[in-house]
């Protein structure tokens, strides 16, 4: 009995009215969490969510968690952000 086991070929294509696929390794943080990896109080968090400026939490019930791809990126934009601006002016 000589099988050959073959490997479903998976396409991701969104058809209309489909939900795109969540990552396997997305999480959803708790607040201690994002004021941990932010280094920032959750009073200053909730002010520049308001202002538009840092990621909105997903509602969960009352529960509040935030994607931790999008604080990941914001965390990464900040560095990137600060460190363009010092480069900029060590060069001049």
């Amino acid at each position: 009995m000589n099988q050959s086991l073959s490997t479903p070929q998976h396409q991701l294509s969104l058809e209309a009215g489909q939900l795109p696929a969540i990552p396997t390794t997305e999480r959803l943080l708790p607040l201690p969490e994002v004021e941990s990896r932010s280094g920032f109080k959750s009073s200053f968090i909730y002010q520049l969510i308001k202002e538009g400026k840092f990621p909105k939490p997903v509602k969960i019930g009352t529960a509040s968690r935030w994607r931790e791809s999008e604080i990941q990126a914001w965390i990464f934009n900040q560095i990137e952000g600060s460190t363009s601006g010092k480069r900029a002016e060590v060069r001049a």
